[in-house]
């Protein structure tokens, strides 16, 4: 069994803005990614709130390339907002793209005090696949923690097996539960190597366990 990874690492905003695109942060005090939605090749969705250096900035002038959709969920004042924020992936030239990493980003994930945060999640492959990646940029990162990925007691993911927690988060990442889907089970089933049949099972299994989890809870 491959259990999963959790790396959290810490770099300087400096070294960040080499990530290509160049980032135009220098309006932000801090950002802080409150839930990943959704981060393929395909398209990134998260909510995010931001505090700026000054009043009436909007996060469009911040990430004004390549957004696709942005709501105000949340104003504080004049200078923190909350954002739902659809867009398209990064790209960068060549094989060495962030936006193509395999993994899975996660919590905490922010930028304040001219540091951003970083937490990633994968097998030891994909982690060391991660890494790889500042290294051939040339990016100084500081590894702030690595260990086995753990849940805690109480998340409903806790009670799915590892074959049908791996099927579930798959699925979502890729698509499979958006409307209309990105990807169908055949599609799917070929990224994990598997019988359609197996997939339909620990999919409806790994569904009727966290159904069971919300109602019990409700």
């Amino acid at each position: 069994m491959c259990s999963m990874r959790r790396l959290m690492m810490e770099i300087s905003l400096r070294e960040f803005n080499k990530i290509p695109p160049e980032n135009p942060l220098r309006l932000v005090k801090s950002i802080e990614i409150l839930h990943f939605l959704r981060f393929d090749r395909r398209e990134v969705a998260i909510i995010l709130r931001a505090e700026f250096k000054k009043p009436n900035i909007s996060i469009e002038d911040v990430l004004h390339e390549d957004l696709i959709e942005v709501r105000l969920l949340q104003q504080e004042g004049d200078r923190i907002s909350t954002y739902f924020i659809k867009a398209k992936p990064p790209q960068a030239d060549g094989e060495s793209s962030f936006a193509a990493v395999e993994g899975y980003f996660s919590l905490p994930f922010e930028m304040t005090e001219g540091k951003v945060k970083i937490t990633f999640l994968g097998s030891a492959k994909q982690v060391r696949n991660f890494v790889k990646l500042f290294e051939d940029a040339n990016i100084r990162y500081r590894v702030v923690l690595l260990t086995d990925a753990r849940f805690p007691p109480h998340s409903p993911l806790n009670s799915l097996t590892e074959k049908q927690r791996k099927a579930l988060i798959t699925a979502h990442k890729l698509g499979y539960y958006d409307v209309p889907k990105k990807i169908n089970l055949v599609q799917l089933a070929e990224r994990l190597d598997l019988a359609c049949s197996t997939v339909d099972v620990q999919l409806r299994r790994a569904e009727r366990r966290l159904l069971n989890h919300i109602m019990n809870e409700s």
